[in-house]
């Protein structure tokens, strides 16, 4: 049961990444959104990715959602790092340990989320 809670946060959080690639990826072939604002969006879509799995796996969890949000935030990042490095070849500069870190931040956030929209649908 506890590994299951993991698995199902990381699979929401894979499948909204690849609902907004899809997304941005349309906007991006019909010329609708190029550039600086595709970049910024396409971080954005991490993020609340990232959130949204956060905040499930707050609303499942029955104390300390920002514990939990570390414990998923590390478990993406884990997964993320290894697949930049090795897969993409992304040059480790400070740009990308302060995205990192906003992943990290932004699980923390939604499971903080989660487990207090849970509190209040109990009162």
């Amino acid at each position: 049961m506890f590994l299951i809670k993991y698995l199902k946060s990381l699979l929401y959080t894979i499948i909204s990444i690849l609902i907004f690639t899809i997304i941005i990826t349309t906007l991006n072939y019909f010329n609708l959104i190029s550039g600086k604002l595709l970049n910024i969006l396409q971080i954005l879509s991490m993020i609340i990715s990232v959130m949204i799995g956060g905040y499930y796996l707050g609303k499942t969890s029955s104390s300390k959602g920002y514990i939990q949000g570390l414990k998923i935030g590390a478990i993406i990042l884990t997964i993320l790092i290894p697949l930049n490095i090795f897969v993409f070849k992304t040059p480790f500069k400070i740009s990308v340990i302060i995205f990192y870190l906003i992943i990290l931040i932004s699980s923390i956030l939604g499971s903080i989320l989660g487990i207090n929209k849970k509190k209040k649908d109990k009162d």
